[in-house]
C-alpha cells in the first residue's frame, strides 16, 4: 500500500474521459454509454513524467453520488479482477485502492469530446485529492478497509490497462457502421472473436466467476495479434464455491443474446437488454429465450450450419462454455 496525491501541477491527474463516448473515422455522432453507472472512467496521466504503470491507463472511480448502488458492484469486481488475474483475453487490474477527493470537489459534466474544447469540460484535472493504491495481490487488505474507507468519504476505485483497440461495436453494429459491418470482420474472424470469448468464459467459470453483461461495447479487438479483449466485470458475479451449471448456461445465454448475435447479425437478439448502461437487475430479470434475426444481407453471410448453432444458443442449448468452445471449432474450421 502506498499514498501519493491527485494533483495535476506536481503528480497523477485524471485527464480526458474513457467511458463516455465512442467515435470513430468520419462518423460525427457518439454514443453515450456510461451515463448511469457506477463508476466514471478517466485517462490517468502524470504531471512530472512519472508513468508507475509503464503506460497511462483507465482509472475507473465509484460515482461519488450513486454509492448504495455501486458499493456491491465494486466489491463484485474487486474479487473478479484478483481471482482471475493472469487469464488470457482480460484486462488486467494494475492497481486498486481509494480516491478522498478535497473539500468542495465538483465532478466534470458527462460531454461528449467531440472538440478541443468539449475534451478539457469534460476531462477531471481539477479534481485534487489523496489516493492509496494496493497491488493486485494486496485485494484482501483493501477489502478489509471496503466499509471503514467509504464510511470516512474515500471512493474506491480501479487502475486498468487502457484499451487502445478498435471496439467490437464499432466494426460490427449495422447501424454505426452504416450496414458495412459485413466487410469490416470475416466470418472466419466473427467465429475466432466467439472461440476466444468463450476460452476466457470457460476459465472465468472455473475460477468461480460470470460477466453477464455482454454487451459488444465491452469488446475490443487488435487487428494486428487477432485478438479480442474483454472489460467491465462489475455486474458480474464471484461464486468460487457455488457457481451452479444454470448459472453459467444463462451467462452463455447472455453472451449468445447480446454479443454473439451482434457478431453474426449486426444486431443484438429482438428482446435482450439495450446496449447502455445496464443495471443487474436489467439482466436477471431478460427472457431465457431468444429468436435469431437475419437481414438478406446477414442471410447471405451465415451459411445453414452457423445459422442453427446461433438459434440453439439462444434457446439455451449449451450448458458450458466448453461445450459451445467445441461446436465454434467445427464451425471455423469449415470456414475458409
Amino acid at each position: 500500500m502506498k499514498e501519493q496525491k491527485l494533483d495535476a501541477r506536481n503528480g497523477l491527474y485524471l485527464a480526458e474521459p474513457l467511458d463516455t463516448w465512442l467515435s470513430a473515422g468520419q462518423h460525427d455522432y457518439a454514443i453515450p454509454e456510461a451515463a448511469g453507472s457506477s463508476a466514471r472512467v478517466f485517462l490517468l496521466k502524470s504531471a512530472n513524467g512519472e508513468r508507475p504503470f509503464k503506460r497511462e491507463p483507465a482509472f475507473k472511480v465509484m460515482r461519488h453520488d450513486k454509492l448504495a448502488y455501486a458499493k456491491p458492484l465494486f466489491l463484485e469486481e474487486y474479487h473478479i479482477l484478483a481471482g482471475l488475474q493472469g487469464l488470457n483475453n482480460l484486462t488486467p487490474m494494475l492497481a486498486a485502492g481509494y480516491l478522498k477527493p478535497d473539500s468542495g470537489t465538483a465532478w466534470p459534466a458527462e460531454i461528449a469530446p467531440l472538440s478541443k474544447d468539449l475534451v478539457r469540460q469534460a476531462e477531471a484535472a481539477h479534481i485534487t485529492g489523496t489516493l492509496i493504491f494496493f497491488e493486485p495481490d494486496e485485494i484482501e487488505d483493501l477489502l478489509a478497509e471496503y466499509e471503514q474507507r467509504l464510511a470516512d468519504g474515500w471512493l474506491p476505485f480501479v487502475v486498468l490497462e487502457r484499451r487502445w483497440e478498435d471496439n467490437l461495436y464499432m466494426l460490427s453494429d449495422a447501424g454505426y457502421t452504416r450496414g458495412n459491418f459485413v466487410h469490416n470482420l470475416t466470418m472466419k474472424q466473427v467465429l475466432d472473436i466467439a472461440l476466444q470469448i468463450t476460452d476466457l468464459m470457460e476459465a472465468a467459470h472455473q475460477r468461480g466467476a460470470t460477466y453477464l453483461d455482454h454487451k459488444l461495447l465491452h469488446y475490443y479487438w487488435n487487428e494486428s495479434r487477432q485478438k479480442v479483449i474483454m472489460v467491465d466485470w462489475n455486474i458480474g458475479h464471484w461464486q468460487p464455491e457455488k457457481l451452479q451449471p444454470e448459472v453459467q448456461q444463462f451467462d452463455l445465454l447472455q453472451f449468445s443474446a447480446r454479443a454473439l448475435h451482434h457478431l453474426f447479425t449486426g444486431r443484438q437478439a429482438p428482446g435482450s437488454v439495450a446496449v447502455g448502461p445496464n443495471r443487474p437487475e436489467d439482466i436477471a430479470n431478460s427472457p431465457r429465450h431468444f429468436e435469431a434475426s437475419y437481414s438478406y444481407e446477414v442471410q447471405r453471410r451465415l451459411n445453414n450450419e452457423e445459422m442453427r448453432f446461433l438459434e440453439a444458443a439462444l434457446d439455451g442449448g449449451f450448458k458450458s462454455a466448453a461445450e459451445m468452445h467445441a461446436q465454434l471449432q467445427v464451425l471455423y474450421n469449415k470456414r475458409l
